[in-house]
């Protein structure tokens, strides 16, 4: 049955974006989910006694961090004590990392070196999504006045409001979706780019908007893409992660520095867990048959999104492209950018 986004509290195919970050009513409703064993003394190698606790959006970017526990390889590599805290906002993460919430964080890069800029305290444990084509795009409606990319000059585009982070002045990219949609955009009308308005709101409302004729175009992640392209016909103007920002990286798995240096034994476990999680949702079908249970996605929108790739390894240069666009994005200070080396943290295991 085909449901009009219109009013709904949450569209049928509703779950997270880029990231399908905002994996929407279910976030902040998830029960927090455990794996639990036999402790022992925590020694390299061997058994982590104490607590882990991952804050996590529950989305197609956090499926391997689910299937990880689903599938016991923290408890096969010595964590024993895992927990997974749903969040509904990357802010709402990094404090709870900041505060002592959490110990591990799976946030958006740009959310990530924003907060390294400002205080450098962050270690990047492993990369967790890159983007592929077609997670992140401005769609439209069909018979819009927009039918390229050339025609979104002086509209004020709907973008996710839940990675946003701090910008200095109007008309500057607000995340590192928007970043990532103004550089390619560019290629089409120029520094125009630049002063592009952006009008940040859930994925939700920007369907909404969209339906409503109130914004000509929205730029929107799975599962919102399919969403909008099932329900409203909506067709793609441009694909911001395409030419100079394909296979950019997303989002990642960070911890602090006093917690990464007290607790080498439960960062490499985590480091291996997440490597074998990784590298099991490459494969087909991994990922579709677990979102269902972990975010609010019907088995439908799970089977027909978009997904990016889950890399097994993190890429020192994929990161510093990220600082790169940010800085000349103008949301980070090109001066006093973050150092991506000295962040990465390599157990060596």
């Amino acid at each position: 049955m085909r449901h009009d986004p219109v009013g709904a509290p949450e569209p049928a195919r509703s779950g997270r974006r880029l990231r399908a970050r905002s994996l929407l009513g279910a976030a902040a409703g998830l029960a927090i989910i455990t794996a639990a064993g036999c402790s022992s003394p925590t020694t390299a190698g061997g058994t982590v006694n104490e607590t882990v606790t991952v804050a996590a959006i529950p989305g197609i970017d956090t499926a391997p961090l689910y299937l990880a526990l689903r599938n016991g390889y923290f408890a096969s590599q010595g964590l024993n004590h895992v927990v997974i805290k749903p969040y509904t906002s990357e802010s709402a993460e990094l404090t709870a990392l900041q505060s002592g919430q959490a110990d591990i964080a799976a946030s958006d890069y740009g959310d990530i070196f924003y907060a390294q800029a400002q205080s450098p305290d962050l270690r990047v444990l492993a990369d967790s999504y890159d983007a592929g084509p077609g997670v992140l795009e401005i769609i439209t409606l069909p018979h819009s006045p927009v039918t390229s990319p050339a025609d979104l000059q002086g509209q004020t585009i709907g973008v996710p409001n839940d990675q946003v982070v701090s910008s200095p002045g109007a008309n500057h990219p607000v995340s590192l979706e928007t970043a990532a949609a103004t550089q390619v955009l560019t290629n089409y009308i120029g520094n125009a780019a630049l002063s592009m308005a952006w009008d940040p709101m859930s994925q939700q409302q920007e369907l909404t908007a969209l339906a409503q004729h109130r914004l000509a175009a929205i730029l929107v992640s799975e599962p919102y893409i399919y969403a909008a392209e099932s329900q409203l016909g909506a067709v793609e103007v441009l694909d911001a992660c395409s030419g100079s920002t394909a296979g950019l990286p997303l989002t990642g798995y960070v911890a602090s520095n006093a917690w990464v240096t007290h607790n080498p034994a439960a960062v490499a476990d985590f480091q291996a867990a997440i490597r074998q999680a990784q590298s099991q949702a490459a494969m087909t079908g991994q990922v579709e048959q677990l979102l269902p249970k972990t975010t609010s996605m019907s088995v439908t929108d799970a089977d027909l999104s978009t997904i990016g790739t889950y890399p097994a390894s993190t890429s020192v240069t994929g990161l510093e492209r990220v600082v790169r666009l940010l800085a000349s994005s103008h949301l980070l200070p090109l001066n006093h950018a973050p150092k991506v080396p000295p962040m990465i943290v390599n157990s060596g295991s």
